[in-house]
């Protein structure tokens, strides 16, 4: 999940990224970057204890499993750009650097009942929130309060032509992103206007 969540998840979108609504089928292409208004940080917190029980892992979906550097293409319209995201893994760590978001990185620290999600700006502290370590369908994400929530699993998902694996999808403000299990974020999208053009943020490598 990027900063996603943030500056805009799960993924993130994360998730990234990282709100609930409507479920999409496996072959609809659009997601989405939340924005400053998804910020879980800016919400209430309902609990201080995070989920251990849910189906899905959110650490493995929303952080990759290995080492590496994952290549993006972003559509806003009739421009395209493309951008990296470098991860280093350490002990249930993950540090994420994007091209996206210079000077800044995002860092995953997985804990006995919560994936908390640390943004640093050029090396300075720049706030925190905290994911559930699990979740179910329909299921809060975040501990704190928000409108993000896991909104569906795919076994198989299309996102502008390309095929993704054991995906799921999180939606803040009905603005969906997604998550691949060990390889996190591959996609996001946004409306911009009132014409419905949307940006599309889709993983390549």
């Amino acid at each position: 999940m990027k900063k996603d969540i943030s500056i805009a998840l799960l993924t993130l979108a994360l998730l990234t990224g990282c709100g609930g609504g409507d479920k999409t089928d496996d072959n609809e292409d659009i997601i989405n970057t939340p924005d400053q208004k998804d910020n879980p940080t800016t919400t209430t917190s309902i609990s201080d204890k995070g989920k251990t029980d849910g189906k899905y892992s959110l650490w493995d979906y929303m952080t990759p499993q290995n080492n590496g550097i994952n290549s993006f293409i972003e559509t806003k319209g009739d421009e395209t750009s493309e951008y990296t995201t470098t991860y280093s893994i350490s002990e249930n760590e993950v540090t994420e650097v994007s091209d996206y978001a210079q000077n800044e990185k995002t860092v995953y620290k997985k804990k006995k009942d919560r994936v908390t999600v640390e943004f640093l700006k050029d090396g300075e502290f720049n706030g925190s929130y905290d994911l559930h370590l699990t979740a179910d369908i329909d299921g809060d994400v975040t501990i704190l309060t928000s409108t993000c929530k896991l909104t569906n699993h795919f076994n198989s998902k299309i996102i502008n032509t390309k095929e993704f694996l054991d995906v799921i999808e999180i939606k803040c403000n009905d603005k969906p992103g997604y998550y691949q299990k060990n390889i996190g974020e591959i996609a996001q999208t946004e409306v911009v206007d009132a014409k419905g053009v949307s940006s599309l943020r889709v993983l390549t490598n």
